[in-house]
């Protein structure tokens, strides 16, 4: 049998199933686990058989195994596994090396392959990005109307389908077509629809690192620019972000602001002769007016039986106390919380409170309801310490029982497995005020590296992230520029590699974009492997 390998003119079996093993896995990330799962077997036993095939697998395993880059990116699924050694609770210490082995299967057959032809690479992610937002149509079909944003994500978490969605517009900006006028189309809509849908799915964090991805491209693009427009343009993406954080410190410190303290000394009563309500401590806002000032209970818990068939002390259809979004409602709408307000509400607002709408912001975009939501939080855990059910909070309590175990372990760590029992020990010596089934692990990747492996093992995760692509110059690659900007900043507030879609995000485009990518060989200090020239012939 002869098998022709030619780089331009034709691809033989293998490299077919190779390229559509990849293609597979990157459509499939969006959507199913199990089919991620079966993308990866079919990548490494195509990718053996080619090798026995061609009399070739001993030569394929040296070429990923003697070469630095690929050793050290694989050396990050080694220290999690040498963290087994120390390790008590083995099953969930080899349930997260299970996890991570996509590392080991992307990083050593692409790191043992020749490198992707450019129309390969570009036809692999564009399909990867199409599949995310045909997910997108999916989730919002299968949603249930005036669904919590974390409903509008059908098959993996809210967090994976975000980042999944910034890199597709990052993807479809990049390959923006130069001919086709249907196709410059279908980018620019797909495109504006993935960040729409991150607006939908009330992502802070994947619309900022947009933000972020646009102002370090543009930044790196002015090089190009002539002074005045490079200086312009530069001084622009420094002052913007300060005045922004500018106003975010001005907003959290006034909406801080507690109720006047002479509220009860003035005695107000209703027009039904009720005595008015202030909670003095609680700066909870909506408007910019106090929501727990000028309550009537009595008064509202009674007119509020009248109205609706949702009892007062119920919760509302986002599973919220009803009490709560009512009070809310009204304080959005410049109201006091009593008989004359309840009775003045129109049967749509009515049922618009027992579906969970707490305010007359809500009905704008789900970015400003998501900030308002999060400064909610912040109000309440600055005003009482409780983070209870609040996810930007609970993050705080993480970060403090996780500090202090890193601290404790700052040498060697608890091991690949011990996170766990490391956080439930620590919530019960720091006297935490977060309910048991809010007693979670740090949510921040470094923390937990930190954590697990000690101050020298997270400083080598790190190295082994970054040194293989510096060293394969990845980072001249605005699209790795753009994963490397999502991935990072998403192991901030999230344990990242520690679910398949996460684990799969990170090793799938990082090997693609470092290993697989097209390079231009002068500009690299280590040559990959390359394909037999255009033509040549191989029998076996």
């Amino acid at each position: 049998m002869r098998v022709t390998v030619g780089v331009n003119t034709s691809r033989d079996a293998f490299q077919w199933v190779h390229l559509g093993a990849l293609a597979l896995a990157v459509i499939m990330l969006p959507w199913s686990t199990a089919f991620l799962s079966i993308a990866q077997m079919l990548l490494a036993a195509n990718w053996l058989v080619e090798g026995l095939v061609r009399k070739d697998l001993a030569g394929r395993f040296k070429r990923a195994f003697s070469s630095g880059p690929v050793l050290v990116f694989l050396s990050f699924l080694a220290l999690n596994g040498s963290g087994l050694l120390w390790t008590e609770d083995m099953e969930w210490g080899l349930d997260l090396c299970r996890i991570l082995a996509p590392v080991l299967v992307f990083g050593v057959i692409l790191g043992g392959s020749p490198r992707l032809r450019t129309d390969e690479l570009r036809t692999i992610l564009l399909l990867g990005a199409w599949s995310v937002v045909a997910s997108t149509f999916a989730c919002a079909f299968l949603a249930p109307p005036d669904a919590d944003y974390r409903a509008l994500s059908h098959f993996i978490s809210h967090i994976r389908l975000a980042l999944l969605l910034a890199f597709a517009v990052a993807v479809f900006v990049v390959y923006y077509p130069q001919a086709s006028i249907m196709w410059k189309g279908l980018h620019i809509a797909a495109a504006i629809w993935s960040w729409t849908f991150i607006g939908k799915l009330g992502s802070l964090q994947a619309s900022a690192m947009l933000v972020i991805i646009l102002a370090v491209l543009v930044w790196r693009e002015a090089t190009r620019w002539r002074l005045r427009w490079r200086v312009a343009a530069r001084a622009t993406l420094v002052l913007v972000p300060t005045l922004a954080l500018g106003w975010l410190a001005v907003e959290i410190t006034v909406r801080y602001r507690l109720p006047d303290r002479t509220l009860d000394a003035k005695a107000e009563v209703t027009a039904g002769g009720e005595r008015y309500d202030h909670d003095l401590t609680n700066p909870q806002t909506e408007n910019g007016q106090h929501v727990w000032t000028y309550v009537a209970w009595g008064e509202l818990a009674r007119t509020w039986e009248r109205r609706s068939q949702v009892p007062f002390k119920a919760d509302d259809g986002r599973g919220d106390p009803l009490y709560g979004t009512l009070a809310r409602y009204l304080t959005s709408k410049g109201l006091r919380k009593d008989s004359v307000a309840v009775m003045n509400l129109t049967d749509a607002e009515v049922r618009a409170i027992e579906e969970g709408t707490a305010s007359l912001q809500g009905q704008g975009s789900r970015l400003r309801a998501r900030f308002d939501e999060v400064m909610m939080e912040w109000e309440r855990y600055r005003a009482y310490g409780d983070a209870n059910g609040h996810s930007v909070t609970m993050r705080l309590e993480f970060l403090k029982a996780g500090w202090a175990i890193a601290k404790d372990h700052w040498l060697a760590g608890v091991g690949t497995g011990d996170t766990r029992p490391a956080f439930a020990a620590q919530y019960e010596r720091m006297h935490s005020t977060l309910l048991p089934e809010w007693r979670l692990r740090a949510h921040n990747e470094y923390l937990t590296l930190f954590i697990s492996f000690g101050v020298f093992g997270l400083l080598w995760s790190l190295f082994s992230w970054c040194w293989p692509a510096w060293k394969l110059g990845a980072w001249r690659d605005p699209l790795f520029i753009a994963w490397a900007i999502l991935f990072g900043f998403s192991c901030l507030t999230d344990d990242t590699v520690e679910t398949q879609a996460g684990a799969t995000f990170f090793a799938l485009y990082y090997a693609l974009l470092v290993f697989a990518a097209p390079r231009k060989i002068s500009a690299l200090n280590e040559a990959p492997p390359t394909r037999p020239a255009p033509g040549a012939a191989r029998s076996v």
